[in-house]
């Protein structure tokens, strides 16, 4: 399984369909996770999306649901925007979160950073800001093994 990760598109929803074209590129995208921050950027496309997670961000007035949970191909993972778990000053609130919800991954935006990191075999990931042309692709297996790689800023 191979899924699209984006976060703080703010709007820029050309760059977003450009993003979304870089990814098919390599292969077909079977979900896509918005990490925020543009919570309704990839359904104002107007196009036919692959299943779309997503939660809101800081700049997502008028939403609350800045947390999910998901499984995708026997892999939990954990959606967050990141500005409540503090992710500007450090990833230990998101890794003790991470921890306790038992997820394989922990996926958050909020810093317009890409930072990708393992701890203790959970998956710490920030795809940057898909504004500034930044994504991650998830690939899954159906055991549930997550490889992540960045794309965009290098």
């Amino acid at each position: 399984m191979r899924v699209g990760v984006v976060s703080d598109s703010h709007g820029f929803t050309g760059r977003l369909s450009t993003l979304l074209m870089a990814m098919e590129a390599e292969g077909p995208i079977d979900a896509l996770i918005h990490l925020g921050d543009g919570y309704h950027d990839l359904t104002d496309l107007g196009v036919m999306l692959p299943p779309i997670y997503q939660v809101a961000g800081n700049c997502d007035l008028g939403r609350s649901d800045t947390r999910a949970l998901i499984e995708l191909s026997n892999a939990r993972l954990l959606l967050t925007h990141g500005h409540y778990q503090h992710v500007k000053q450090e990833r230990d609130t998101l890794f003790d979160l991470a921890v306790e919800e038992k997820v394989h991954a922990a996926l958050y935006g909020h810093t317009h950073q890409q930072k990708m990191e393992w701890r203790s075999g959970i998956l710490l990931l920030n795809p940057g800001s898909a504004m500034h042309g930044e994504y991650a692709i998830l690939t899954i297996n159906r055991l549930g093994a997550i490889d992540a790689k960045v794309y965009g800023r290098e």
